[in-house]
């Protein structure tokens, strides 16, 4: 129930202030269980990285969500990448997406050299019980719940992926001033 009340908006957040590079270090051992011997985990974080206003239960549902996914997508093995980054007003047009207003935004990538999402799954990745999965293997629940968890802490998800080449989650949260 809380999967369909994240992506209908209408869940109850506790937002703090937070430093992102605190609460996603604090996220490698809960992600140890799925970082096998096949694959390699990175991170790097920038210096001066902004604060955000987030619900960091949520926001560590979301990170769980998107490395998951990403640790199913190497079943040969590869790399899963977490980065963070601001992104200056100036610099958020370059990065193609609309409609991502001019603002100051703390950027978090998560990104996989996986077997990559088709471009037609693409279209359909936040919908609702859409899944890749074979049955029995995913409800469809949770891209569709991180993007409605993303939105109430009033930011921006977007994929980008390539067949064969990985997959790359870049999300956008507004920078707490």
């Amino acid at each position: 129930i809380s999967q369909l009340l994240a992506f209908s908006r209408r869940q109850t957040m506790r937002r703090q202030v937070t430093q992102l590079t605190e609460t996603l270090d604090e996220m490698r051992f809960l992600l140890k269980p799925y970082i096998t011997e096949r694959i390699t985990f990175r991170s790097h974080h920038a210096r001066d990285l902004g604060l955000v206003r987030i619900d960091r239960s949520e926001f560590h549902r979301v990170i769980m969500n998107l490395a998951v996914n990403a640790c199913d997508a190497m079943q040969s093995g590869g790399t899963l990448m977490v980065t963070t980054k601001n992104v200056a007003p100036e610099d958020v047009a370059g990065y193609g997406y609309d409609p991502i207003p001019k603002a100051d935004w703390v950027m978090i990538e998560v990104a996989d050299t996986g077997a990559g999402i088709s471009k037609a799954d693409q279209e359909s990745i936040f919908d609702p019980f859409f899944t890749t999965k074979p049955t029995g293997k995913g409800t469809g629940l949770g891209l569709s719940t991180v993007y409605g968890i993303i939105k109430q802490m009033e930011g921006f998800i977007y994929c980008q992926s390539e067949l064969g080449k990985g997959t790359t989650f870049r999300i956008f949260l507004p920078r707490y001033h």
